[in-house]
């Protein structure tokens, strides 16, 4: 059957209606349409940046370095380490992180300092690894009854070395401390390297690996760049040179602290942003590449701890949903925060443990008094035992005007025209978690 090849004209009024990845691939093998594919506006809904790739639309994009070896003796745990890693590596085998603070044009510095190379091939740290070898074998030969040449008798035993590993392993299967010896021993191949001033026996490639639900695949070239110069190329011939704003329904940004590659004079118009750990600094560097028609967003996702200055920039105050996700091992009061927010919604996702019910009936009482406009909520994950504390202390109060049978709805008068709804519901039947939520409204009273 013959295949009758796709017209200009008809290319230029399919390519907006195809799934962007679709359309990456076509540019790419098909060089000839390149310019016309840059020249159709681009929409995506769901684009996540990490520190190895990115992913749209669910497609997975990563970099990282190939080790392939034609040497057939080479062990099943080098082998496995032959598996793309995410880091450059030098001539004897270290991983190396060159470029960490390099910051190209068009780049978006998310760092708040000056970020600290790889330190992994020093020798504290070489012998440390070979003290645990030796104590592994140690372990081995008094199992099994016999004696095993040091491999590394130029290298002295080091004090900080902790006996108590030893301990821990006396009592882990043998299978386990095999895979523990290969494992060191793949990990002090660079230092035999380096001492013998020889190369391992693998070529380098820069792989990129794009996996989806339909497929998978794996593009390699040669290693004569490092992995950030690679990504920023990636990043650039998908998104650079357009002729119009990409226009993204969701944003997330997975990683803090580091530099988000990104083409020079590229706009994103974007609706909703998840980002980690950010500080004012970085909503402000990030906002060089949205475009203003983006703000206000319509939602936010913070994932942080409770700093006030983390809410202090016009994008975090703007937005009409502000989900705060309190990942803080050391849980700070919420409320404090939660006060000066003019959002039109919010949403905690966890609960301070330094907060009891009586925070939050205060916290409802200034809602009250400052008469939040109609449409305005709140909603928090809490202890179910927490809620119900919080709505028998709002019973109370004067402004009352109904309370449900059951005692998970009270509604309370903020004027002549809004009233104050607050509700507790269940997140999972048997959980002791609940949602709780009050949210003004237009009052239905004459």
């Amino acid at each position: 059957m013959s295949v009758i090849p796709v017209q200009y004209e008809s290319l230029k009024a399919i390519l907006p209606y195809m799934d962007p990845n679709t359309r990456f691939q076509i540019s790419l093998r098909i060089p000839s349409i390149s310019s016309l594919e840059k020249r159709i506006p681009l929409k995506i809904v769901n684009l996540k940046f990490s520190k190895t790739g990115m992913e749209v639309n669910g497609a997975r994009y990563r970099l990282g370095v190939y080790r392939y070896s034609k040497d057939n003796d080479v062990s099943s745990e080098i082998q496995m380490s032959m598996l793309p890693i995410p880091h450059d590596i030098d001539e004897h085998g270290f991983t190396i992180s060159p470029g960490i603070n390099t910051v190209l044009p068009g780049d978006v510095d998310l760092r708040k300092e000056i970020l600290r190379d790889l330190q992994n091939d020093s020798d504290r740290r070489e012998r440390l690894l070979v003290q645990e070898l030796r104590g592994l074998k140690k372990i081995l030969a008094e199992r099994w009854e016999y004696t095993e040449q040091d491999e590394f008798p130029t290298v002295p035993s080091y004090p900080e070395y902790r006996a108590d590993c030893e301990i821990h392993w006396k009592k882990s299967s043998v299978r386990l401390i095999r895979d523990r010896i290969n494992s060191l021993q793949t990990a002090l191949e660079p230092f035999k390297h380096r001492r013998n001033n020889t190369k391992p026996p693998f070529t380098n490639w820069i792989q990129l690996t794009v996996t989806s639900q339909r497929r998978g695949l794996i593009q390699r070239i040669p290693y004569s760049k490092n992995l950030f110069v690679a990504m920023k190329m990636l990043i650039s011939t998908m998104f650079g040179k357009r002729s119009s704003i990409i226009s993204v329904k969701n944003v997330t940004i997975d990683f803090c602290d580091y530099i988000l590659r990104f083409p020079v004079k590229t706009k994103l118009r974007i609706q909703a942003l998840d980002v980690l750990s950010w500080n004012a600094s970085n909503f402000q560097e990030f906002s060089r590449i949205i475009d203003k028609s983006s703000f206000p967003l319509q939602q936010l996702t913070m994932k942080c701890g409770a700093r006030r200055s983390r809410f202090e920039h016009v994008i975090v105050k703007g937005a009409r949903t502000l989900i705060i996700d309190n990942i803080a091992t050391i849980s700070r009061p919420w409320i404090p925060i939660l006060r000066n927010l003019t959002n039109r919604h919010l949403y905690l996702k966890q609960q301070s443990r330094n907060e009891s019910h009586s925070h939050y009936v205060n916290f409802i009482s200034s809602w009250l008094e400052n008469e939040r406009p109609v449409g305005t909520s709140w909603t928090g994950i809490m202890e179910e035992v927490t809620a119900k504390r919080v709505l028998i202390y709002l019973k109370m109060r004067p402004e009352v005007v109904a309370v449900s049978c059951n005692m998970h709805y009270v509604e309370l008068r903020v004027n002549a025209s809004s009233s104050l709804q607050v509700f507790y519901e269940a997140l999972q039947p048997s959980d002791t978690k609940c949602l709780l939520t009050w949210r003004v409204v237009r009052s239905q009273m004459k």
